[in-house]
């Protein structure tokens, strides 16, 4: 049996238990009252009568909009509400009262779904045996740093006790809600997210690739609202994080106001599914992150090209049980989709738009192949910038060319190479390209589709490594350049390493950098230490070493390749 706005356990109810549960809907309470005597008067007693915990939805003008019989938490609260509020710091506008058969305080579901489902607050009248109103329990949710709490319990021996005016109460809690989601970060226009680490080792080796993905998400343009870590010697094969530690994740989401939660390791489709159960907040995973910040910094045709077909190749395997948006760029994970009839046809869709892809592709190697030979024909050497995202690579190379590629301090601007050519100090002439930066743990999807951009490495006289001095984990940073370059077999190339950010280095520091790698100091901005590192390069290249008054002359001119 199911009437209106009356939900839960309701069969077997008599047509007297119904109509007692229908005026307990129709009934309104002064806005400022959390709860009036009377109404709990009614709960207790039919509470009593039926057996089965009663639970009433109250909205902010005091009107009853939904009557539960059963446990609170399995009350379906979207159907009831409609989605959360826009302002991911503001309450869900209404607030649960109910009570338990058993008394014994608010359970751990009560407490849970307070702050999982951010309700204006949650209240507990006990029953007496005769019927009547006992104790009653209020709790609501605390913002983020509260002593690593989420909620604050009161109890009340009786409802004579409770001084609260309602209107006040939640209006401090989202007050409060609202200033530490603005100090975390958080902004109209930008997406709150919460960051999950996760290791099979250490916890510093979690917290070092979190500080990584925390850049990731910056450059995404999201506000990192929190971080959860968890170490444990193998990854669950469900949740990755395991069930427990994943609901503490949704709970810590929920608190700060996060729209998105983000692991910082690849997930199986399986694993997103699974999590995607568990919570109606989006799920992300490193790999996707870092697939729409390519989508977001693709301007070019070519750039636009290999980003569609490293995301169609990341989505194909997860689009079982799910349907995704796969028609625009930065299409998502973890939405309801079609049937299964549906999902096959847009699986043979995908794998044509695949195929269609990967041929562009493959002209488009082809014409930068020729590009290359018709280089290699001129006799100009040509040495193209590697190193790891965001280590000032278009920094120097605008230092070195007058040009204008575009430079941010967000990871991944560059996309598509770059070719310009330059007089070295001792008169030769060399083309430098400048390329897309590199990442640990670059996702398999990239590597494939960006091979056309990649292939520039193959044509090069040297590949100049520009490494940020600054940088702690530099040499970590180092070490993933050189393995992508083992994994797309460009390693026998001649390599230079090239210290960058000296201004941002304590000298003992970039001293002993230099001396460990043989390799010169820079500051892209300051270019004091360029010709130093021009003539390294010349000899490199050229087996001579132009003179010193010749260094001393930065005698490079921009020339188009």
């Amino acid at each position: 049996m199911h009437i209106s706005k009356i939900y839960g356990k309701t069969s077997g109810l008599t047509r007297s238990e119904t109509g007692s549960l229908e005026r307990l809907y129709r009934r309104k309470i002064p806005p400022k009252e959390i709860i009036t005597l009377e109404l709990a008067r009614t709960l207790t007693r039919l509470t009593r009568e039926l057996r089965k915990g009663i639970s009433v939805l109250i909205d902010r003008k005091g009107k009853i909009s939904a009557v539960f019989l059963g446990d609170s938490h399995e009350l379906p609260f979207d159907e009831v509400l409609g989605r959360s509020r826009e302002a991911k710091y503001r309450l869900r506008g209404s607030r649960l009262i109910h009570t338990h058969i058993k008394n014994s305080g608010f359970s751990e579901h009560d407490l849970v779904t307070l702050v999982n489902e951010r309700l204006d607050l949650i209240g507990l009248v006990e029953v007496r045996p005769d019927g009547d109103p006992g104790a009653f329990y209020l709790a609501h949710v605390l913002p983020p740093n509260s002593d690593g709490k989420k909620w604050r319990v009161e109890e009340y021996r009786d409802l004579g006790q409770v001084d609260h005016n309602c209107d006040e109460l939640i209006s401090d809690v989202e007050h409060s809600l609202e200033k530490s989601y603005h100090e975390q970060g958080g902004a109209k226009d930008r997406e709150g997210v919460l960051l999950v680490g996760f290791s099979t080792k250490y916890r510093s080796e979690a917290e070092e690739s979190l500080e990584e993905l925390k850049s990731l998400a910056k450059s995404a343009d999201k506000a990192v609202l929190g971080t959860v870590i968890q170490i444990r010697k193998i990854p669950d094969p469900r949740y990755l994080i395991g069930k427990g530690k994943l609901h503490e994740a949704i709970l810590t989401a929920k608190q700060v106001g996060a729209e998105k939660i983000i692991f910082d390791v690849e997930l199986t489709p399986a694993q997103v599914k699974s999590i995607t159960d568990e919570t109606n907040l989006t799920v992300m995973d490193r790999t996707q992150l870092i697939l729409e910040i390519f989508a977001r910094h693709a301007s070019t045709a070519e750039g636009k090209l290999q980003v569609k077909l490293a995301q169609f190749k990341y989505n194909l395997p997860r689009l079982v049980g799910r349907g995704i948006e796969l028609s625009q760029l930065g299409g998502g994970i973890g939405t309801r989709g079609p049937g299964e009839k549906k999902l096959e046809e847009e699986r043979r869709r995908i794998r044509k738009q695949i195929d269609n892809l990967e041929s562009e592709i493959n002209q488009l190697s082809k014409r930068r192949e020729r590009t290359r030979e018709k280089r290699k024909e001129t006799g100009i050497p040509t040495v193209t910038f590697i190193g790891y995202t965001n280590v000032g690579k278009s920094t120097l190379f605008n230092a070195l060319t007058n040009s204008g590629v575009i430079v941010e301090n967000k990871l991944f601007s560059t996309l598509v190479p770059t070719t310009r050519k330059i007089m070295l100090p001792g008169g030769k002439e060399i083309l430098i390209t400048d390329t897309v930066g590199f990442i640990s743990d670059l996702p398999k999807e990239l590597v494939n589709a960006f091979r056309a951009t990649l292939e520039e490495l193959g044509g090069s006289s040297l590949l100049l490594h520009v490494a940020d001095a600054s940088d702690p984990m530099v040499d970590e940073r180092i070490e993933s350049v050189n393995k992508i370059l083992i994994q797309t077999g460009y390693e026998s190339i001649p390599q230079m390493i090239v210290l960058n950010k000296a201004d941002k280095t304590p000298s003992d520091i970039a001293k002993r950098l230099g001396r460990a790698y043989a390799a010169p100091i820079i500051s892209a901005r300051e270019k004091d230490a360029i010709p130093e590192m021009l003539g390294l390069m010349e000899e490199r290249i050229f087996g001579t070493s132009p003179g010193d008054e010749a260094r001393g002359q930065m005698a490079w001119s921009l020339n188009t390749a």
